[in-house]
């Protein structure tokens, strides 16, 4: 099962453009629509900061 990860980025933009790089590159081994991959996502703000976290342990079997 996938850990939390977590993408950072100074816009949003570019916080999910590093998660949609981590899901093209890992989509065979997730197993999931990047729709998906989305809905185990959460998007905070952090001190100017957009933070895109992936609950992969969330992940229903």
């Amino acid at each position: 099962m996938f850990e939390r990860c977590e993408f950072n980025g100074i816009t949003p933009r570019q916080a999910k453009r590093r998660a949609l790089n981590y899901w093209f590159t890992h989509r065979s081994t997730l197993g999931m629509s990047v729709a998906d991959f989305f809905r185990n996502c959460r998007v905070t703000d952090v001190g100017g900061i957009t933070r895109i976290t992936f609950y992969g342990d969330r992940i229903a079997a």
